[in-house]
This record gives structure tokens, sequence and C-alpha cells, in this order.
């Protein structure tokens, strides 16, 4: 099975920009998101192809604790996790 690869810019900016976005409102749901990103990452370290490919290339696993998607991809040697996004903004 190939490896996972999460960017940098994963950890360093989405997830930290999501959560200061939402913590002046509200910091449970700031919370949730944060405990929330381990799990499509466990996802996706046993199964990588449990989502589904879509037109542009890239696979969406989805965040239930707000409305955010996490893009990843598979490359030749492995998986490439590149971002999350707001289920809104279209990252092509």
């Amino acid at each position: 099975m190939k490896p996972l690869r999460i960017l940098d810019d994963v950890a360093d900016r989405d997830l930290p920009g999501i959560v200061a976005y939402h913590l002046p409102q509200s910091r449970a749901k700031a919370e949730a998101i944060v405990a929330e990103y381990d799990r499509p990452i466990k996802v996706l370290r046993d199964n990588p192809g449990i989502f589904r490919n879509r037109a542009h290339g890239w696979r969406v696993g989805v965040f239930r604790a707000g409305y955010y998607l996490l893009y990843y991809r598979e490359l030749e040697t492995y998986w490439l996790v590149a971002g999350i996004f707001h289920a809104r903004r279209d990252p092509d």
C-alpha cells in the first residue's frame, strides 16, 4: 500500500486558519473541527480509496463538524493530502 503524505500547509495554514475564523463565534465549533481532523486522516491511512475520485482528479473527505473538505489524490508513489477547503470553495 502507498504511504500517505500530508503537505505542511494543511496543518500549518489551513487548519489554523479555519480555527481562527470560528474561534470568535464558537470555541466549541473550532475545537470540534480540530478534534475531527484526525478522523479523515485515519480513514485515509487505512483505506485511501474510500472516497470517490471526482472529475477534477481529487478525492474529498468530509468533515462532519463543519462545512470543510479534505482534498487528496493518488500520485505515482504515494497519496497526497493537499488541503482543507470550505465546501463552497472550488480549489481548482
